[in-house]
């Protein structure tokens, strides 16, 4: 009988030294982790009168972060995002109204954040929280592109055609294509395996420049009301009449939009995060 017990025990041995090192690569402490994360946007300029947010899945999201100290972070973040914007969603007989102006974008941004949890790191990442609040603060670059659509006449037929309001110049500024912003959220990651986490964050974008949605100054006087630029730029004859007072005040030199205020963007994203290999070494400061 214990020959038998010994000669198990001897043909065991290979797979038990292979399920301790196993458990060994399962439970070592993951420092780095990768983020896919999507969700809907808001955006906050002239074109949004109504502060309404985009109910489609309007941005995606790739992040690396690497758990530095006790409660920081560090990540990096490329993103994509449409926001978009129309005069024809605001209230009845309004200025907005009036004006009849609207843009579309696709963006891309990067950033830099670093991470601040409001609970101790626990250790190992295995026996982490499941629930694991967080703040973010960084800095970063965005690009935009903002474009509308024209109603005009192409070989005698009437067509829909996409322009590019930047480069119409809309206010007779040629602003540049890409800003600064500075990215601040608040989120939670939840534990769902020992290797993933399912987080949700909201992840408000300040920008440096007030032409996201093509919108800041006044209406410039153009020479030739025929043409494109013009019709770009003041598009209150497109509409009905609603509010004679408002539509008699949409003329060269008065306000088109508000440069007192930077244009922002807000994501409500939902990110799976997976738990990645490696990371250690004497930098990293968790305990």
């Amino acid at each position: 009988m214990n020959r038998s017990i010994f000669i198990v025990a001897l043909l065991l041995l290979p797979f038990i030294g292979k399920g301790q090192n196993f458990m060994a690569w399962q439970l070592n402490d993951r420092y780095f982790s990768l983020s896919l994360g999507t969700g809907q946007t808001k955006y906050f300029g002239e074109l949004n009168t109504q502060n309404k947010r985009q109910t489609d899945f309007s941005h995606g999201t790739l992040s690396l972060e690497a758990r530095l100290w006790t409660k920081i972070s560090a990540r990096t973040t490329i993103g994509f995002y449409q926001i978009r914007g129309d005069d024809q969603k605001a209230a009845d007989q309004s200025w907005e109204k009036e004006r009849n102006l609207s843009f579309e974008s696709n963006n891309w941004e990067m950033s830099i954040q670093g991470v601040y949890f409001f609970r101790k790191y626990a250790g190992i990442y295995n026996n982490r929280w499941k629930f694991d609040p967080y703040s973010t603060l960084g800095m970063g670059i965005t690009t935009f592109d903002p474009y509308t659509y024209l109603m005009v006449q192409e070989n005698g037929k009437e067509i829909n055609a996409k322009y590019s309001l930047r480069d119409y110049q809309t206010e007779n500024i040629n602003y540049n294509k890409i800003a600064l912003i500075i990215p601040v959220g608040l989120g939670l990651k939840m534990k769902i395996t020992p290797f993933i986490n399912f987080n949700f964050e909201l992840a408000y974008r300040y920008s440096f420049t007030d032409y996201l949605d093509d919108v800041s100054t006044s209406f410039p006087e153009f020479i030739d009301n025929k043409s494109i630029q013009y019709q770009l730029s003041n598009r209150r004859r497109e509409n009905y009449t609603e509010n004679e007072d408002a539509w008699n005040t949409l003329i060269p030199g008065a306000p088109r939009g508000n440069s007192k205020t930077n244009d922002q963007y807000l994501f409500y994203s939902f990110q799976l995060e997976v738990f990645l290999t490696g990371g250690k070494g004497k930098m990293f400061k968790r305990s």
